[in-house]
């Protein structure tokens, strides 16, 4: 029977689990699906540089796929809940009896597939569903209660345990090539309206193979100095595969093994060894523990707080501070250095992130949900799972939460993590004059110093909006 491999966040064809199964048991042929859906990505606020990223390695795929004799069709679907009856019309119309996917986990994604599946059963069609967007299928790694998991250290051990058990990670093997078919693969589009960025392409090279030779550089090069390396912004001590990561141009399988194997004199490679490799496979089981977080408690995924009783909280509402927060205008340099890279790049380096987060959230008190918002109407790299579960973290609404009373210094961040400024030069360039003191709290320097820039003063003391914060969360607490 002809098969239909419907993609998602998974645009590869390597060690891609439905593609690979679909080509494994099809006699006459697979044909490939992606379904353009624009009322979904604007109601989950996907970054416009996020669909360009999304349509350009479409076209990788596409070929990929074309060399192996599968066409890869384009199709279009106004709404989410429009989509099922777009993929099952096109089974239909091509005679495809059974349909391959690998799931995904968010509620409204969810509940798309489940009503993909039962329109092709009632219409007489197989529909075969597969973990791959995570490593382990959330609800397989459960504490001792049969519970899943709120705390990532246990669930980490716990995780280890079940991959070591199951024999390691195995990545599956390359699609079979398929009969030739008459039937031409879909152009893919250039761009789609109401989805304009303006990020430079060539920061983010699309495709599978260019995420293949990304992940093998810095799994053979670097990644033995990333723990000393990673939280210094001004350097590249991260992998930058996170973007590649959330369109499924790579797996994290495939991330998962790369680092086990450069850690192979190891006698357990996935937690111990080699710190750098260690600790970059925990940041890719922190990816892991957040979609197993969202299937357990779904209401995350719809504007909830983690812990129910932090939703009591009152947070302050001011536009003028969201907006210098978005705009990368605090008064604070290392919180404007950050908000402007994203701007500027569709990225921001994963410490800057938590303390740009928190300082929205502790400092200025604002509602994290903002912050979560603006972050995917940005983000080249923007998955639910893990941007909800960054921002539940420093705002002390989520599991596995930062403290209360530990709040970041923005400025004693800065001068640990970036102790030149050469972060914030690159950035906030009308402060590049500032000495390495100076440049990290510039509301210090003489009048003279900040002369002809329009660099403002910060929006709220430090010191004070932290012991706020504490208090509102003292009172929360009775």
């Amino acid at each position: 029977m002809k098969a239909l491999v419907w993609f998602r966040s998974d645009l590869r064809s390597v060690d891609n689990t439905a593609l690979h199964h679909a080509c494994a048991t099809s006699d006459e042929g697979v044909i490939g699906l992606f379904v353009v859906c624009p009322g979904q990505w604007r109601s989950h606020d996907v970054a416009p540089v996020k669909v360009e990223f999304v349509l350009r390695t479409l076209r990788e795929l596409s070929a990929s796929l074309a060399a192996i004799n599968i066409p890869l069709l384009i199709a279009t679907a106004d709404e989410i809940g429009d989509v099922p009856r777009v993929v099952l019309d096109t089974a239909r119309t091509h005679g495809c009896h059974r349909l391959f996917y690998n799931r995904e986990y968010e509620v409204d994604e969810s509940r798309r597939d489940r009503a993909a599946d039962a329109l092709f059963r009632h219409d007489g069609r197989e529909a075969h569903s597969f973990t791959d967007q995570s490593v382990i299928e959330p609800g397989e790694v459960l504490t001792g209660e049969g519970r899943f998991f709120s705390v990532f250290t246990p669930f980490k051990k716990a995780w280890v345990r079940v991959v070591t058990e199951r024999g390691g990670i195995r990545t599956t093997p390359a699609p079979r090539k398929q009969p030739p078919q008459k039937l031409l693969p879909s152009p893919v589009p250039n761009s789609l309206t109401g989805f304009s960025s303006g990020v430079d392409p060539s920061l983010w090279p699309a495709g599978e193979k260019h995420a293949q030779k990304r992940l093998k550089l810095f799994a053979e090069k670097h990644i033995t100095a990333y723990k000393a390396l990673r939280d210094s912004p001004a350097i590249e001590g991260t992998s930058l595969l996170s973007p590649y990561l959330a369109v499924g141009a790579l797996s994290p399988r495939q991330c998962v093994k790369a680092a086990a194997e450069a850690n192979s004199a190891s006698r357990s490679p996935l937690d111990s060894g080699n710190e750098g490799a260690v600790h970059w496979i925990s940041e890719v089981v922190w990816r892991e523990f957040y979609i197993h977080v969202m299937v357990g408690w779904p209401r995350v995924c719809m504007h909830r707080s983690f812990q129910p009783e932090t939703e009591a909280i009152r947070w302050k509402a001011s536009d003028a501070h969201l907006d210098a927060w978005q705009r990368g205008m605090t008064g604070v340099p290392i919180v404007d250095a950050g908000m402007r890279q994203l701007l500027c790049t569709g990225w921001m380096h994963n410490r800057v992130r938590m303390i740009t987060a928190m300082y929205l959230s502790k400092n200025l008190f604002l509602d994290w949900r903002l912050g979560e918002r603006h972050f995917m109407r940005h983000l080249i790299d923007g998955f639910l799972a893990s941007n909800n579960g960054g921002w539940q973290w420093s705002a002390s609404t989520g599991t596995d939460a930062a403290p209360y009373f530990r709040i970041f210094n923005p400025v004693s961040q800065s001068r640990k993590f970036d102790p030149e400024g050469e972060y914030i030069r690159r950035y906030v360039p009308e402060l590049a004059g500032l000495d390495d003191e100076t440049i990290h709290e510039p509301w210090i320097a003489s009048p003279l110093a900040l002369a002809g820039t329009d660099y403002p003063r910060p929006l709220v003391d430090l010191g004070a909006t932290r012991l706020a914060a504490i208090e509102a969360f003292k009172r929360l607490r009775g």
